[in-house]
Order: structure tokens, then sequence, then C-alpha cells
């Protein structure tokens, strides 16, 4: 209901709907954009008693607001940045496939309407990878970690049924807007849950087939009772 009402008021005044549901008006900037934000975080996040679902809706709002405010302020630099990034990115894509992974890429769809169909798929961006199998190591996790300034759109990652330890998980670290990640059948242990803590955003976890007990379970639970396991 609340995102149909959203929808209906973005229609009349011409505003995407993260920034109906930021509460911010045009014409607008990124200082406008992040004092919403900190306005809202405040009751929004979990630590606060806020919803982690809504505060994830909350962080996914800012982000594609900020990109907003910066594609009008200077459409052709935007533009121009955009272009070089999606070369280099391009570049990850291909890397990723000759390590055996693959890439799911993201639309921005508001964007289609500013610069056309054809233009926008220049600015998708990466927002899952799957390195899955025995092959996978933590030279992989290595691998995106240097990697990690063009996967700052990273919601999830599959790294099922592969090699990686618990020393390699850690390094995931890198990636702060994770909301999922599959570690069925890893040989990961309770050890490496302490992942959790540098992931504010991470929804689900898979690990069955893994070395993670049900107290390391608990313990998960008990620090973040939202969090679902696969």
């Amino acid at each position: 209901m609340l995102a149909r009402e959203s929808s209906a008021v973005a229609a009349a005044d011409a505003r995407p709907d993260f920034l109906v549901r930021l509460g911010v008006l045009l014409p607008c900037s990124e200082q406008d954009v992040k004092e919403a934000y900190l306005a809202k975080v405040k009751h929004a996040h979990p630590d606060a008693g806020g919803d982690q679902e809504q505060f994830v809706v909350l962080q996914t709002d800012f982000e594609r607001a900020l990109e907003y405010c910066k594609f009008h302020s200077g459409r052709r630099r935007w533009l121009a940045e955009s272009i070089e990034r999606y070369i280099e990115q391009q570049q990850v894509v291909g890397e990723v496939e000759q390590r055996g992974g693959r890439c799911t890429l993201e639309h921005i769809e508001w964007l289609k309407q500013e610069v056309g169909e054809d233009f926008a798929q220049v600015l998708d961006t990466i927002a899952g990878i799957r390195f899955a199998g025995p092959k996978v190591d933590d030279g992989h996790i290595d691998y995106l970690v240097s990697r990690r300034a063009l996967l700052d759109t990273l919601h999830w990652l599959d790294l099922s049924n592969s090699q990686i330890t618990n020393q390699g998980l850690l390094k995931l670290a890198a990636f702060a807007n994770l909301r999922k990640i599959d570690l069925r059948g890893t040989r990961i242990s309770n050890a490496g849950m302490q992942l959790e803590k540098s992931l504010p955003k991470l929804e689900w976890l898979g690990l069955s087939g893994t070395a993670v007990n049900w107290f390391g379970r608990f313990r998960l639970k008990r620090r973040r009772p939202d969090l679902q396991f696969g």
C-alpha cells in the first residue's frame, strides 16, 4: 500500500519514488539528501529499534538519491565519469568470467527517461557475483577485494561449494553493501561468522553444509534477529 501511495505522489510531482520516501523536494542537492537521510536513520537503524527491512530500503533510497543529484548537478561530467566507470566495470565482468564466475547487472530505471534506454545500459552496476564450485578459493576473494572500488554496488555473492576459508571470508568486510551471501557447502566455521559485524545490511546467509554449528547460528541470531539462514 505504501509503495503504491509513494508511486502516485511521485507521478504527480515528477519525483522518483526514492526522493518521495526520503521526503526530499525538487530541486534538491546532495546536501539535502544527506540531511534527510540522517534525520531518518536515527530512528530507522536496527540498533535504534528500527525495522531491518525498512533500514535496507532507506539505505538503497539514499544511494539512488545521491546518484540522482550528481546526475542533475553536472550531467555532462557525470555521464563522462559513468562511461569511464562502465569501461572499467566491463573489464571486471570479463575477468570474473575468465575465473569461472558470472556477474549479474542491475539497471537504474529512472535514468531511461533521462538519457534513453540504449545509453542507460552504460550505467548498469554489478549487483551480484557467482563464484561457486571447488575451483574457487581465497584467491578469488583477494581478487574481488582488489577491485572493490568498482564493486561498491555489490549486493549478493554466491560462494557455494567453494574452497574458501574463514580467513578469506573475513576479507568480505570490504563490501559493506552485501545483503546476501551463499556459503552452502563451503569449509567455513563459527570463526568466519565474525564477518557479520562488518556487514550492517546483511539479510541472508546460506550456511547448510558448512561447519557453522547450532551455537554459531544461535549467536548470530541473538545479535541479528532478522538475519535469515539457508
